[in-house]
Formats: C-alpha cells, sequence, structure tokens
C-alpha cells in the first residue's frame, strides 16, 4: 500500500500542476484579448453650410486719395484748413500771394484787347481795299495768339486757389502760411474720401480662377476684436505679378460710419466656395494610405473600413463628397487603433 502511494502521490501532483497552468494560461489569454479590443467613440456625419476661404492680410486705404499740390509758384498766402478738416468738393484750401499772377493776368488782358481792336480796324480797312490781305491775316494771328496768352493767365491766377477735387477729409497738412511754394514740387495737403475703403490683397497663382468679382470677404482689424466688416471683390488686375507670382486684387469695404481708418492693418477672409447642406464629419476623423481616402465605422462592435471622397474643410470638419449617405456611425476617436472587420468597444 505504501509503495502505490509513492507512486501515485507524485502523479496527483502533476496533473493539479497541469490543470492549474492551463487554467492560469486560458484566463491570462482571454485577458489579453480583452485588452486588445480597441476603445473607441463614434458619431454621425452632421449635415452644415461649408465654406472654401483664402485668407490674407493687407493695409486699409481709402478708394479714393490724392496729395494737393500748387500748380503755381509764390508765397503760400493763407490756409483755409487743417488736419482733420472735414471739407466739399472744389472747397477752396489754401491760397497762394496772386500779387504777381494778377499783374500777369492784366498785361495779357490790355495786348489782348489791343490786337481785337487792331483786328477790327484791320478788317474794315480790308473791305476797303485800302490793305492787303496778309495784313487781316497778320491780325487775326496776333490776335489769336494775345487770346491764348490771356486765357493761359486767366488759368493760372485760377491755379492761385487750391480747391479740393473731391469730398473727404484732410489727413495732412504740410505747410503754413508764408512758407514759398514750389509748382508741381510742394505737397500742401493729403486728401482722403473716407465713405469707401479698400484691401489690396495677392492672390497666389493657383488660386486665380477661384477669384470673381463681387466674391464676398469678411474683413477684420486689430483695433475692432471680434467685430467683422464686409466687403467684395472690385478690381483685379489682370495680370501676375512675375516676381511673386501673385495677382493684385482689390476688395472694397464700405465705411459710411468712418469706423475704418487708412492704415489700418486688416486680416481678410474671401469667401471663393460655398456648399450647402454638405455632410460633414471632423477632419480628425478622416484617414488616408495609399490606396486612397477611407474612415472606420461601427457595425455591431466590429469596424468597417469605407472608402470615402473628400471635399472642403472648415473648422476642423471636413465634407463627405461620396462614400457616406449619414446613417453611419463613425469612429471619431481611436480610429488608429481601428482594423477593418476586427471588434472594437464602443464608449457610452
Amino acid at each position: 500500500m505504501k509503495k502505490n502511494l509513492k507512486f501515485v502521490l507524485p502523479v496527483v501532483i502533476l496533473l493539479a500542476s497541469v490543470l492549474a497552468y492551463k487554467i492560469l494560461t486560458r484566463d491570462d489569454a482571454a485577458s489579453t484579448r480583452r485588452q486588445n479590443i480597441p476603445l473607441v467613440k463614434t458619431s454621425p456625419p452632421v449635415r452644415q453650410t461649408m465654406q472654401y476661404v483664402l485668407q490674407f492680410t493687407g493695409d486699409m486705404i481709402p478708394v479714393l486719395q490724392a496729395n494737393i499740390f500748387s500748380k503755381v509758384s509764390g508765397n503760400l498766402e493763407r490756409v483755409y484748413v487743417d488736419m482733420g478738416t472735414q471739407v466739399r468738393r472744389n472747397q477752396l484750401l489754401a491760397l497762394i500771394d496772386t500779387t504777381e499772377l494778377y499783374q500777369q493776368y492784366q498785361q495779357a488782358a490790355a495786348t489782348y484787347q489791343n490786337a481785337k481792336i487792331t483786328y477790327e480796324r484791320t478788317k474794315e480797312l480790308v473791305e476797303q481795299n485800302l490793305v492787303s490781305n496778309q495784313e487781316i491775316d497778320n491780325a487775326d494771328a496776333a490776335m489769336k495768339i494775345s487770346k491764348a496768352n490771356f486765357e493761359t493767365a486767366r488759368t493760372r491766377l485760377g491755379y492761385a486757389g487750391i480747391t479740393a477735387p473731391f469730398a473727404g477729409y484732410i489727413t495732412k497738412r504740410f505747410l503754413d502760411p508764408g512758407a514759398l511754394v514750389s509748382s508741381n514740387n510742394s505737397i500742401l495737403f493729403t486728401l482722403m474720401d473716407l465713405n469707401m475703403m479698400k484691401v489690396v490683397i495677392n492672390v497666389l497663382e493657383k488660386d486665380i480662377p477661384l477669384i470673381t468679382l463681387g466674391k464676398k470677404a469678411v474683413i477684420t482689424v486689430d483695433a475692432f476684436p471680434g467685430k467683422e466688416f464686409y466687403g467684395s471683390v472690385t478690381r483685379y488686375s489682370e495680370a501676375v505679378d512675375l516676381s511673386t507670382r501673385t495677382m493684385a486684387v482689390e476688395i472694397d469695404i464700405p465705411n459710411s460710419g468712418h469706423t475704418l481708418k487708412p492704415g489700418m492693418f486688416a486680416n481678410v477672409i474671401l469667401v471663393v466656395d460655398v456648399h450647402q447642406n454638405a455632410l460633414t464629419l471632423p477632419s480628425d476623423a478622416i484617414l488616408n494610405d495609399n490606396t486612397g481616402t477611407f474612415v472606420f465605422v461601427a457595425a455591431s462592435d466590429t469596424a468597417r473600413r469605407l472608402n470615402v471622397k473628400a471635399g472642403l474643410e472648415q473648422s476642423a470638419r471636413t465634407e463627405i463628397l461620396s462614400g457616406l449617405d449619414g446613417s453611419e456611425l463613425v469612429i471619431t476617436t481611436g480610429q488608429q487603433f481601428v482594423k477593418d472587420g476586427r471588434p472594437i468597444s464602443i464608449q457610452k
């Protein structure tokens, strides 16, 4: 009996060890399999309006602005406006000393009157055959020359009064009364019309086909955080700058309240395409490999790969042009750990 126990006891111990090992390894394998099932989050596609936008920066400048010069030389006799003055069209801004100009005008007027009288007398003598036709021709030419000189002197005298070419605001005044003004050389004022502003942007060559007249733009400036201004593409150069490979585009912004000021730094968002009722997903949910673009969807706790075609992207969401009908539950978190046809655990 004791001999039988000596042989049985080791066998029982061996069998018990093998059984315990199998139980432990099976539990470990089941635990490992549970740990390898990825935990994911899902959400359905959302329909919304998608916009394709281009972003630019530029400077705010008036549509109408001009540096005001004097067309005649002389001392600046009077200045009627100052920086910040609102002026009307043709309003008198300054006056150049007219003493010399008036004398030239008087002299030209007298010469013209004398030439006119001479012409009339010569004409009477020709009618009486007392002088040759050459005399009347000479008198006529002299009268026309003196008339031209008279009109030139009158025009120059008129130039002594510096007027505004359009309505707006005097944003700079450069000279004071008494200063010597040289014709076409001395800037007296800078005049700007603040009712309409513009921003000049430079559009890349690849985006030029997207630019058309009337395209809407949203403009923001640092001076008014959170406030948006609206404008539209009004004109473009029709030529590409060879040095930058960009085309200049001007966006006009109505500014009836004069809130926007010349020189402000502007951020421009140009809306070039709009898709209404577009099917969209979070951009992170969309994956790419060498076969194309795809997403994973949840089907009965199993991941399924669906190939899709992506469209516009806006605010971290991407338009889906094809591949989904909107009823799917798309894996939006944990999709990078998912494989097609493998089980998943969906977080509730």
